[in-house]
């Protein structure tokens, strides 16, 4: 399945008003459970804070992916937010993050969850295609944008 396949309907937020880094992993991880219908909310949104305080997602150029193994879940969910005004995350590069992508897998999977993460962060590479993604006015374009950067860097 393709990454951009793997985003539900209504699993894109599309300029996030939140301003620090607990409120926009809060927000995604409501955006996650009412997307793909997950019971157990707090204790997904446990495991993405846990991991998050291990060592920041922030990885550079305005971009996080946050991202858990969690047992509550029985496959790979992904949801995704815009951040217009950026966020202080404690990336890598200290610059504030506009755009980031959720990754939430079963706890048993290996492989897969780090295929996903590597393929997200090779998508997301290219400065055009941030831009695109964080300037996206709606989902469907989101997805698409998404979607047409998987084709030429995947």
């Amino acid at each position: 399945m393709r990454l951009s396949e793997r985003f539900a309907d209504n699993s894109v937020i599309i300029n996030s008003q939140s301003s620090t880094k607990e409120q926009i992993l809060n927000e995604l991880v409501d955006t996650l459970c009412a997307s793909y219908k997950l019971d157990h909310r707090d204790e997904i949104f446990d495991a993405v804070w846990k991991r998050e305080q291990t060592r920041s997602t922030g990885i550079g150029y305005g971009l996080a992916v946050p991202h858990a193994k969690i047992d509550y879940v029985d496959r790979m969910c992904m949801v995704a937010a815009t951040v217009e005004k950026g966020i202080d995350f404690d990336a890598m590069d200290n610059e504030p993050v506009h755009l980031l992508i959720l990754i939430v897998s079963p706890g048993n999977t290996v492989g897969p969850h780090l295929k996903a993460l590597s393929s997200v962060s090779r998508v997301l590479s290219n400065a055009e295609v941030r831009k695109d993604l964080i300037d996206a006015k709606t989902q469907a374009d989101f997805v698409e944008i998404f979607g047409h950067a998987e084709d030429k860097y995947l």
